[in-house]
């Protein structure tokens, strides 16, 4: 895709509106290119770079119909509508937005808008997702914002799609809940740098919330929507508007680090067809090309031409709004046979086609393109093969990336494969999470922390001593949920059981305020141990309660009880929380894991003492 043409409409009135907007905020780092913007200042949607969001959405807590006709362009913003009508006769609560038609990969994305607050029920969004299709891209969801209206609070999300059996979604990786702090005019300006390190989320230039996730490559859409019907909506507070004043893209070089998505083959593992590679679409005799496991040259995973019968296959991907500027290629590979056509092929980058023979060996080897000077913010790399009967070819780690730096080595793809006995949600292992005793919180999986065996361990630095559970997995009833709390005597307690019903296991004075302290918490088949700075301070045996539930998600943080997960999305709770003499923790709270098995003590010992 040659990108001049929308480079020329769009960048300088991009600069000329943006003067003042841009002095109110600005990509973190001065070496950001903005490559992309709509200030939404025509009278009509822009059909070249937009599509409507349209159809039912239905789910858990969720009963809404996007129409296009709820969203036009007008006064500078586009404008999202949400109503209560009769539509074909029946009565709907609907919305709308918009889906960009280009993809974007690394980069800051920055939204400024004004979500509707008038009254429960409408869910306003900023976020970046894949559409499938013949790219078939639907690979990670981030979510800069999730508000739903009259909810004092913002959700910061990463959901990962890439599964493999027994190991659902990578366990919601990030799902940060911050008190929302609108401007009295309602305008806010929401942001989100999508890096090869993770995302790093911004509200007003401010970082709000980090999420560690590193080599999570792929391009996908942008979706600006205003979902209605998320919860109990107040019809009498509708028509209302939710408007957005523009949308920026800005990118910037990560020497070393892959643009393509899936160059190692790792994403389809158990949950997607293994005969369309994520991210990469087919051409020709697609039979004759699948993902295969076994053998590969970097993780489980590689790319085979090979059919039955004379076949000609092509496996392609195409960049959009990279920054120009001189990449390179890599790639290893291996074939065997009597191939026509055997290469990697580079194009629409500005100039003609470049092409890496793939030599006739079954071993691996390195094929190269050393300068393929992009001058069109975009490419296609391609896999042909053209090839008899028994013919095969086979591909791992394509990397098409800016030159990596004297001494430095290519970031290498992520395997996606669950291992047994790994964490399944483990966060801020580079830097803590600071709560300051407001509402903030973070989600976790249902299924973390869960079975007949578990471990959570956390580095705990409380502000002051108190009563605060920062971690909990608890049902409102029942037995089979667990939390991890603070008391004003600096005691630890592990609770086992409900809200309603538990027993506490207790490590007494085993926290200081203002100091760090790594507490870990193993439940094993009815046994139950606290351990501090590695150190074994309480044990209980023969427990009747065992951390078996499914429904209640986890929390990290506030503990109040005022906000719950409805399916996707954060309301406030139906019911009042109960009355519970816990505060909200305040402090900060790192090296966050959750195993679905018990740790031994050695392992615990390993990890030894909190760092002062």
């Amino acid at each position: 895709m040659n990108l001049l043409p929308f480079l020329a409409r769009s960048l300088p009135r991009a600069a000329a509106v943006g003067a003042t907007l841009l002095a109110r905020a600005t990509p973190p780092t001065p070496d950001y290119e903005l490559l992309f913007a709509d200030e939404f200042d025509s009278n009509q949607v822009n059909a070249r770079d937009w599509t409507f969001r349209t159809g039912p959405r239905t789910g858990t807590g969720i009963n809404g119909l996007n129409l296009a006709r709820n969203v036009r362009v007008a006064d500078g913003h586009l404008i999202v509508v949400a109503k209560h009508e009769t539509v074909d006769g029946v009565p709907a609560h609907t919305g709308g937005g918009l889906i960009s038609r280009h993809r974007f990969g690394y980069g800051y994305y920055e939204c400024r808008s004004r979500p509707f607050m008038g009254g429960r029920g409408v869910h306003t969004a900023f976020w970046q997702r894949g559409m499938g299709g013949p790219e078939n891209n639907s690979i990670f969801e981030i979510d800069s914002h999730e508000i739903d209206s009259t909810q004092k609070i913002a959700c910061n999300n990463l959901y990962v799609d890439i599964s493999t059996k027994g190991y659902l979604e990578l366990a919601w990786p990030h799902r940060a809940q911050v008190p929302l702090q609108l401007p009295p005019d309602g305008w806010w300006i929401d942001a989100y740098e999508y890096t090869p390190d993770g995302v790093i989320f911004y509200d007003h230039g401010k970082v709000v919330a980090r999420a560690d996730f590193p080599n999570l490559v792929a391009q996908q859409n942008v979706w600006l929507t205003a979902l209605n019907g998320v919860g109990p909506v107040d019809t009498a507070k509708l028509p209302g508007e939710t408007r957005f004043d523009y949308f920026r893209f800005y990118a910037r070089d990560y020497p070393g680090a892959n643009l393509l998505a899936n160059g190692g083959f790792e994403y389809n593992q158990d949950k997607v067809d293994l005969q369309r590679p994520v991210a990469w679409r087919e051409e020709g005799d697609t039979a004759a090309a699948r993902v295969v496991r076994g053998e590969a040259a970097h993780g489980d995973f590689k790319l085979r031409h090979e059919s039955e019968r004379t076949y000609s296959a092509t496996t392609a991907q195409t960049l959009q709004f990279i920054r120009n500027g001189d990449y390179e290629l890599r790639a290893r590979v291996r074939r065997g046979g009597q191939h026509a056509v055997a290469r990697i092929t580079v194009s629409g980058y500005g100039g003609g086609p470049l092409s890496a023979e793939i030599p006739d060996s079954s071993t691996w080897t390195t094929v190269r393109l050393p300068r393929i000077p992009v001058t069109t913010h975009g490419v296609t790399v391609a896999i042909t093969s053209q090839a008899g009967a028994g013919d095969w070819l086979e591909i791992d780690e394509v990397q098409f990336m800016k030159p990596p730096r004297p001494g430095q080595e290519p970031r290498p793809s992520r395997s996606f494969a669950y291992r047994d006995g790994e964490a399944l949600w483990q966060i801020a292992g580079r830097e803590p999470i600071v709560f300051s005793g407001d509402e903030k919180f973070y989600f976790f999986g249902r299924n973390c922390g869960q079975g007949d065996a578990m471990t959570a361990s956390l580095v705990i630095r409380p502000r002051q001593l108190a009563d605060t559970v920062p971690m909990a997995r608890l049902p409102k009833s029942g037995e089979a949920g667990w939390a991890i709390g603070l008391t004003t005597k600096g005691d630890v307690f592990f609770r086992l059981g409900s809200h309603a019903q538990h027993r506490d296991i207790v490590a007494p004075a085993a926290c200081r305020a203002d100091v760090a302290t790594r507490v870990t918490c193993v439940f094993d088949r009815g046994t139950a141990m606290i351990y501090v700075d590695g150190v074994l301070r309480q044990r209980a045996d023969g427990l009747a309660s065992f951390p078996r539930d499914t429904t209640a998600p986890g929390r990290l943080g506030a503990n109040s009880g005022l906000y719950e997960a409805v399916g996707d999305v954060t309301l406030t709770a139906a019911t009042p929380p109960p009355r519970q003499r816990f505060r909200n923790f305040a402090g900060t709270l790192g090296d966050i894991r959750i195993y679905n098995r018990a740790l031994g003590p050695e392992e615990i010992a390993r990890a030894g003492a909190a760092a002062p």
